[in-house]
């Protein structure tokens, strides 16, 4: 009996530094016997999550549980990559506190998919692909081995949306996730890969100012912007102590993207309002344009930004 508890407190340990998931053939790589596993799952100590992967004492609760999951069943050597490691960079939300799509690649065995097995994970699906991933490309973030957010982002263009491709790459430089260096290596690393026509066009428009961003909204008006070979304006920059999304400082114009989740505020409505009225007083065109205006019709933006500029070079020039 107390070499039974002293052993369990060791698998307590153990498994306490993989939130409580293992493979069959992790726990036997720490010296526990097969049929003392066994005699943990039948007495309900081991919870199987997936065909070869037990959680210790209940269900997998956590997105990170599911994704060490995936990882254990996918075996030695396998990261999270594409979507998941998307998610788990933050460049990617999911609708669901556990993924029902979790990505991992290797660079051996058979491309294959399996579904989770306990409740929590039964409409999960795990794909394993074939990926060789080199060790320079992989991290390691809340002790969860994945791919680099560059290769993550490429293997995520792949099954991925135009805009979903635009949102993750612009919360990647939004993050300070995806910056200069990062151009090359995906321009090399995207040869003759699938959903590469989908990416490159975004990578075309990385500026510096990108990493500037503090939206999704900003970094789209900016890819927009750049796409015309425009005159880039400043980035979140302060203005007469003021902090403005884009400013022209030199005409004198400023453009503030207002987001509907935080700008919808009422009282965030009208302290925008008070630094309008400010920033006219000294002298600055400012213009506001909403998510869903921008969204509607990005050209008919661009084009009141670029109208606005001319008018204000004929002014000056005019003085």
């Amino acid at each position: 009996m107390e070499n039974s508890l002293l052993e369990f407190r060791r698998l307590y340990r153990y498994m306490s530094s993989r939130s409580f998931v293992a493979s069959r053939i992790e726990l036997l790589s720490q010296g526990f016997s097969g049929s003392r596993i066994k005699n943990w799952y039948q007495r309900g100590r081991l919870i199987k999550v997936i065909r070869g992967v037990y959680s210790l004492g209940r269900d997998v609760e956590s997105a990170d549980a599911a994704m060490r999951a995936a990882l254990a069943f996918a075996g030695p050597g396998a990261v999270l990559t594409g979507i998941s490691a998307c998610q788990k960079w933050g460049m990617v939300t999911s609708r669901f506190q556990i993924p029902r799509y979790i990505e991992v690649a290797k660079s051996s065995g058979k491309a294959r998919k399996q579904t989770g097995i306990s409740p929590a994970l039964r409409k999960t699906v795990v794909s394993v692909i074939r990926r060789q991933v080199e060790s320079t490309e992989t991290r390691i973030k809340d002790g969860l081995k994945l791919a680099c957010p560059a290769l993550a982002l490429i293997d995520f263009a792949v099954n991925a949306s135009d805009r979903e491709i635009r949102f993750a790459f612009l919360e990647a430089c939004r993050l300070r996730l995806f910056k200069e260096r990062d151009l090359k290596y995906c321009f090399n690393r995207m040869a003759r890969r699938r959903g590469a026509k989908k990416l490159r066009p975004y990578l075309a428009l990385w500026v510096p100012e990108l990493l500037r961003i503090k939206s999704v909204l900003e970094g789209w008006f900016l890819l927009e912007w750049v796409e015309r070979t425009l005159e880039t304006p400043e980035v979140n920059v302060k203005a007469f102590g003021y902090e403005v999304d884009c400013v022209w400082r030199k005409l004198g114009v400023v453009l503030e993207l207002d987001g509907d989740a935080f700008h919808s505020d009422p009282a965030q409505r009208m302290l925008d309002l008070e630094k309008q009225m400010y920033l006219e007083s000294r002298g600055l065109i400012v213009i506001r344009v909403t998510y869903a205006e921008f969204a509607a019709d990005p050209g008919a933006v661009i084009e009141r930004v670029i109208e606005a500029l001319k008018l204000r070079r004929e002014v000056l020039a005019a003085v």
